[in-house]
């Protein structure tokens, strides 16, 4: 895998409960497309702080007419699509949280994980215990993680298992 590929939502999450580290547990590069860039630094607040200073970051251009041609035929956003092409384009792994753009990006035959893929995946290589799982879990849903009781109760069923 040349490099893992985020959306902005999980950076955005990260970035904002100051745990950007989690991704660099896990993996040496993280690209993005100049559209996600775009998004993360749009507002002058914590969240473009932390993302300006997060040196991980790999920023991409993409054409704009390819982002525009598939965006109409995906129908998500600017982002989401370009993360989408950018990961199709390095044959990498796709950090993407929203319902629709993963549903997209995995009929496109991508791999994708989820903020709390990540969350686990750094407990399952014991950079965090059990508790901080849980602290975390909580912080995350506190900045803005939209999460169903489904997907909550899986969640955690699964981290017991481990």
């Amino acid at each position: 895998m040349h490099c893992v590929v985020s959306d902005t939502t999980a950076l955005i999450i990260f970035a904002k409960t100051d745990t950007l580290f989690f991704l660099t547990n896990l993996f040496e590069d993280i690209c993005i497309p100049q559209a996600v860039y775009d998004e993360l630094i749009i507002k002058d607040d914590l969240v473009r702080y932390r993302i300006k200073a997060f040196d991980a970051l790999k920023i991409e251009k993409l054409k704009e007419e390819d982002i525009a041609k598939c965006m109409s035929g995906f129908k998500l956003d600017k982002g989401e699509t370009a993360a989408i092409l950018l990961a199709l384009e390095k044959e990498g792994l796709l950090i993407i949280d929203e319902k629709k753009g993963r549903r997209v990006a995995q009929e496109q035959g991508l791999k994708t994980v989820g903020i709390l893929g990540i969350l686990i995946e750094n407990y399952r290589k014991n950079f965090i215990d059990i508790d901080e799982v849980r602290l975390y879990f909580t912080l995350f849903k506190e900045q803005g993680l939209r999460i169903s009781v489904e997907l909550e109760r899986y969640f955690f069923e699964k981290l017991n298992k481990m």
